[in-house]
C-alpha cells in the first residue's frame, strides 16, 4: 500500500504520498483510482502494513472507505485513527470473484455500495440494471464514528480538550 522505500521520506506531500499510493500492488492504480472511489480488496487486507503511512496514503488518494473480506488489526486502528473506515463484507469480494473471474489488479466496476452507518446495513446495486441487495454488517459503535467524523483520533483528542474546563 506505501512502500517502506518512502517511509523516512520526511518531505513527502500529501500529493506525493498519494502518487505512490499502492504502486507494489498496481503502478497503474495512480492513474485508476479516482476521488471518492472505494477500496475493495480480498481478505487479510494491510497484513504487514504497520505504519500510519499506509491509511494515510489511501487517504491522500481521497479513497474514503476501505472494504475488505477481512483486516488485519493493526490497519483497522490505523484506518480509525486516521478517519479511514473499513468495512468487512466477504460477500462482496466474493461477488466480485464471481462476476469478474479475469485477475486485473485495478478496475472500476460500476458498482455502487451505500452504507448506512447507524443501522449497520450495506445496500450494493451491482452496475446501472443489475442485481440489488442489502446485507447486515457488523455494528460502527458509536465512540468510533465520532472518532472518523472529527477527523481521526487527532481531531477528536482536540475537540474533547476542548470541552475540558
Amino acid at each position: 500500500m506505501y512502500a517502506g522505500k518512502y517511509t523516512y521520506q520526511d518531505d513527502m506531500t500529501r500529493e506525493g504520498m498519494a502518487a505512490v499510493c499502492m504502486e507494489n500492488y498496481d503502478p497503474e492504480f495512480r492513474s485508476i483510482a479516482k476521488p471518492n472511489d472505494i477500496l475493495v480488496s480480498g481478505f487479510n487486507f494491510g497484513c504487514g502494513s504497520s505504519r500510519e503511512q499506509a491509511a494515510t496514503a489511501l487517504l491522500a488518494k481521497e479513497i474514503p472507505l476501505v472494504v475488505a473480506g477481512s483486516f488485519s488489526n493493526i490497519f483497522v486502528r490505523n484506518g480509525i485513527n486516521n478517519a479511514l473506515p473499513c468495512l468487512e463484507l466477504p460477500r462482496l469480494v466474493e461477488r466480485l470473484r464471481t462476476v469478474f473471474p479475469s485477475k486485473i489488479p485495478t478496475r472500476h466496476t460500476g458498482w455502487t455500495l451505500t452504507w448506512d452507518i447507524a443501522r449497520s446495513v450495506i445496500k450494493l446495486q451491482e452496475g446501472k440494471n443489475g442485481e440489488v441487495w442489502e446485507e447486515k454488517v457488523g455494528e460502527f459503535s458509536e465512540n468510533l464514528q465520532e472518532i472518523i467524523a472529527k477527523g481521526g483520533l487527532v481531531g477528536w483528542i482536540k475537540h474533547e480538550l476542548a470541552k475540558a474546563p
